[in-house]
């Protein structure tokens, strides 16, 4: 058994924290949060040194390697900084559902852009009265002779509105069963390549984090789109989702693990060097003894991480139909103890500690919403209860446990 990272995994983590200490800087991240702005400059830079779509086909530009070293990218961007960090990965998460499931010609012309930091792509999955239930979409498909019909309305689609494509999950079917009948398509910005209808887009205001992203409402009045933008097989939309899921629930994971890993150096630094009663607070049982519970923490959430991206990345017919257990098992545990380790530090601050200047407030805010998007807290122990009932004994007690 070998816990340590290879040597070129190393590089990628050295080279992600370098990059994040030279350009995303304090007063930069401030104001970035305060005018509610993506940082498209930080983001076409991190594409230009290949920290965007590193496990993208090569072939398209992107760097080829496994879902581990995205989450050391993502970790290490989000230990600098909690927005910044968040939004230049949430730019480029969402194309994988085209990687996972795309043609060739559609790889070319929606991720070569995107690995170069010219494209920000979205998903649009959530709708108005359909929130954890994927199960079956209002927004509608129709086919025509010419292309498809789109009609509905999404919500809380992230970068919506600076999105340059969305991946649309659809009803194909009406009548068909809870979860049957859906079908992935991919809709541009650009109105020159739809046929007929029009698409709406709509900035949700006022978020309580993540501030340097968009969230947005998106609207399909008669969209009428290229049979092309159809995003693999018709009626296997639900399927795709969670396939992609799969993998960006981990992804997800590390950004709530580099925001507790921020935190913790913040409040471990604080907590050296600020005085009461002539001694450093670290010395009051109080604080060290958190400091060292949180500690203790993110060490097992990075190894439990760490784990599931490498389960991912060697992934083996044994194997795929328990993943999912891992996956959501990080969704859930991470981003809920991140919580708690992130508060820990505004309290180690103390009055200091609720102000925007010091940074750690920021991070409670904007690490909250990890426990939401990618699918709820709830909806991930309700998945790990499916998986348990069906996981024969003999199986979890020789392999898992």
């Amino acid at each position: 058994m070998d816990f340590s990272l290879t040597k070129e995994q190393r590089d990628i983590k050295r080279a992600a924290a370098e990059f994040a200490k030279k350009e995303f800087k304090p007063e930069l991240a401030q104001a970035y949060e305060l005018e509610h702005r993506f940082p498209r400059e930080i983001y076409k830079k991190a594409a230009q040194l290949g920290f965007v779509g590193a496990d993208y086909p090569e072939r398209i530009g992107g760097g080829g390697m496994g879902i581990l070293e995205n989450v050391l990218v993502v970790e290490e961007f989000c230990k600098a900084d909690s927005g910044i960090g968040m939004a230049i990965h949430l730019a480029y998460i969402p194309s994988k559902i085209l990687k996972l499931f795309g043609t060739t010609l559609q790889q070319e012309q929606f991720l070569a852009p995107l690995v170069r930091g010219d494209w920000v792509s979205a998903v649009s999955f959530t709708e108005p009265d359909h929130g954890s239930d994927l199960t079956h979409m209002e927004t509608s498909l129709e086919e025509k002779e010419d292309g498809f019909v789109l009609n509905g309305t999404k919500v809380f689609t992230t970068n919506a509105s600076y999105a340059d494509f969305f991946i649309i999950l659809v009803q194909d079917q009406q009548d068909a069963a809870p979860g049957k009948g859906m079908t992935t398509i991919v809709v541009q910005r650009d109105s020159s390549t739809w046929l007929e209808g029009s698409m709406e887009i709509n900035e949700i205001p006022n978020k309580m984090g993540l501030r340097m992203t968009s969230s947005g409402e998106v609207v399909f009045h008669n969209l009428k789109v290229p049979k092309g933008n159809l995003v693999g097989e018709r009626g296997r939309g639900l399927l795709n989702v969670l396939d992609f899921l799969d993998e960006s629930r981990i992804e997800i994971a590390a950004q709530a693990l580099g925001n507790a890993e921020g935190a913790f150096i913040k409040a471990l630094k604080h907590g050296r060097e600020r005085t009461q009663f002539r001694k450093p607070i670290i010395d009051f049982q109080a604080v060290g003894h958190k400091l060292a519970r949180m500690w203790s923490e993110i060490q097992s959430l990075k190894w439990l991480t760490y784990y599931a991206a490498w389960l991912c990345d060697t992934r083996t017919d044994t194997m795929s139909g328990a993943l999912p257990l891992f996956t959501s098992m990080v969704k859930h545990h991470v981003p809920e103890r991140a919580k708690k380790v992130i508060d820990e530090t505004i309290t180690i601050f103390g009055g200091y500690g609720y102000f925007l200047e010091q940074e750690v407030e920021r991070r409670y805010r904007d690490n909250r919403i990890v426990e939401i998007y990618e699918g709820t807290v709830e909806v991930q122990l309700n998945n790990m209860v499916r998986i348990l009932k069906k996981l024969n004994l003999d199986f979890i007690r020789s392999t898992l446990i």
